[in-house]
């Protein structure tokens, strides 16, 4: 089983001493471990990174600086049997979006620093594009953004994609003409005390939401774009629909507020969230994600009520003091606030097949009663009527 985003840090104030059951938990993250590798980092191949900027972004033209066309970036990730069996072609056009060299500071222009590749159809190598190269593709076809949650390493990252590929595929989950992207950001473990690495990653999924905001922010004009994320990535998919509505994310602890300096209204925007670390009542109106749903077209949250990863998820520094919705969903009173926008959400418990465990994609894709229900969002296909069970 792959780590997971949720953190442990005690909120001294409200929590009094965590709990032992809690400890018992981090005991067995520590015993699983883990790891990562660095992927090619952009400041190996064109200098140290930009100067920090203000939490805002300006208005200033973006100024796309990649790796020549073509030029490899990254080894294949099939090396050292990373992918057994090799895997088939694909007929789905295959990108990645990589932030992993870009500052891990709110507000810091991540442009200079992202790295954009295309994956040849067998799973590498990695080979060097422009985010224009990306975006001219992207226009005029659907697009599905696949974000990983913690513990990922860029190799994790390609190999788990290529396989979530292929799953929807099989699915009839792509429409032919679909880019398939993946949002690669710096989850790998950096630090070595557990708790303080899973609330660093926390605090850095934030960043990635800006930054990904902030890349497709120059997306095409009318661009339909499914998001993909799982845990940490479904808190990433939801705050990068928020900013996309132009609206502010707000300060959070040391972290500050950061706005695009436009929103992308435009844009069609679908979502699958996999066991969400997000506060279940983030989406209300007033609150701190409320322009995520009027953003999304529709919005599929696959939670699991016995996911004892999420359990802890309120003794995070960065997670709020609520349950998380990829936990307990959508409650009453939050449907009700919600109002006609809680038809726009769709919401699947799939704690009868996974139990205790924080699932990923290819485990849910396997299931015969959710894997059809994602291919129908990622195919763009119509979603009515939703259900809630």
């Amino acid at each position: 089983m792959r780590p997971w985003d949720v953190v442990m840090r005690k909120k001294e104030r409200r929590h009094g001493t965590v709990p032992t059951v809690a400890w018992a938990a981090i005991g067995l993250l520590a015993a699983w471990g883990l790891t990562g590798c660095r992927t090619p980092q952009r400041s190996d191949l064109n200098g140290p990174p930009s100067a920090t900027t203000a939490a805002i972004d300006s208005s200033q033209p973006l100024s796309f600086v990649s790796p020549a066309e073509n030029l490899v970036i990254a080894d294949s990730p099939r090396s050292d049997g990373d992918f057994d069996p090799v895997p088939m072609g694909s007929a789905i056009e295959t990108w990645v979006v990589h932030t992993r060299a870009c500052e891990q500071t709110m507000g810091v222009n991540p442009w200079p620093s992202i790295t954009v590749a295309r994956l040849d159809e067998n799973g590498g190598p990695l080979n060097g594009s422009t985010p224009e190269g990306l975006f001219n593709r992207m226009a005029g076809r659907p697009s599905v953004f696949l974000i990983h949650g913690n513990g990922y390493n860029y190799l994790a990252a390609i190999k788990e994609a290529v396989q979530v590929r292929a799953q929807l595929e099989a699915l009839g989950g792509f429409d032919p003409e679909t880019l398939f992207v993946v949002f690669d950001w710096p989850s790998e473990r950096v630090r070595p005390d557990l708790v303080v690495d899973l609330n660093e990653k926390a605090r850095r999924s934030r960043i990635a939401s800006y930054q990904c905001a902030r890349f497709l922010q120059a997306a095409p004009a009318g661009s339909r774009i499914c998001f993909m994320g799982q845990s940490d990535g479904g808190r990433i998919t939801l705050t990068t629909m928020h900013l996309l509505s132009g609206a502010a994310l707000p300060a959070f602890l040391k972290e500050p507020e950061a706005q695009l300096s436009s929103g992308r209204p435009d844009l069609r925007l679908r979502a699958v969230i996999l066991e969400a670390a997000a506060e279940h009542d983030w989406l209300n109106p007033g609150n701190r994600l409320h322009q995520a749903l009027p953003m999304c077209e529709a919005l599929l949250n696959l939670r699991n009520s016995g996911d004892y990863a999420l359990a802890f998820y309120s003794l995070g520094q960065y997670t709020g003091v609520g349950s998380a919705i990829g936990r307990v969903g959508l409650r009453p009173r939050d449907l009700h606030k919600l109002g006609p926008l809680a038809e726009r959400v769709e919401e699947i418990n799939h704690h009868a097949q996974s139990g205790m465990s924080h699932t990923l994609f290819p485990q849910v894709l396997e299931y015969p009663d959710v894997a059809p229900r994602i291919a129908r969002y990622t195919s763009w296909n119509d979603v009515t009527p939703v259900t809630r069970r």
